[in-house]
């Protein structure tokens, strides 16, 4: 379960630069699809959105590998770190989605 762990948290993180890098980020949403609805952002809405993937891919990590090492500290300040970055993608992407409202 660790090694999964560490997998699924290495392709949070690798998809979030990817994404970061690129300037071209796909989430995927609830739809009528079996498989849900595909959205890509580009420009500076994708680099912002990337915090979502990168911030699970540290929180991830922090749960899944430090947790387990004996070194709670720094598990307890990555895991901060990777929660608000999490928390600071869905904060942005609530706002673009809600940016078409108020124009």
């Amino acid at each position: 379960m660790v090694l999964f762990g560490l997998i699924l948290a290495g392709a949070f993180f690798g998809y979030g630069a990817y994404a970061l890098i690129q300037g071209s980020c796909t989430l995927i949403g609830r739809g009528n699809a079996p498989i849900g609805t595909f959205i890509t952002f580009y420009g500076i809405e994708a680099r912002l959105l990337s915090t979502i993937y990168i911030g699970a891919g540290i929180w991830l990590f922090a749960g899944k590998f430090l947790s387990k090492r004996r070194t709670l500290k720094q598990a307890k300040a990555l895991s901060w770190v990777g929660a608000l970055t999490l928390l600071f993608g869905m904060f942005t992407l609530v706002v673009i989605l809600c940016l078409p409202l108020f124009r």
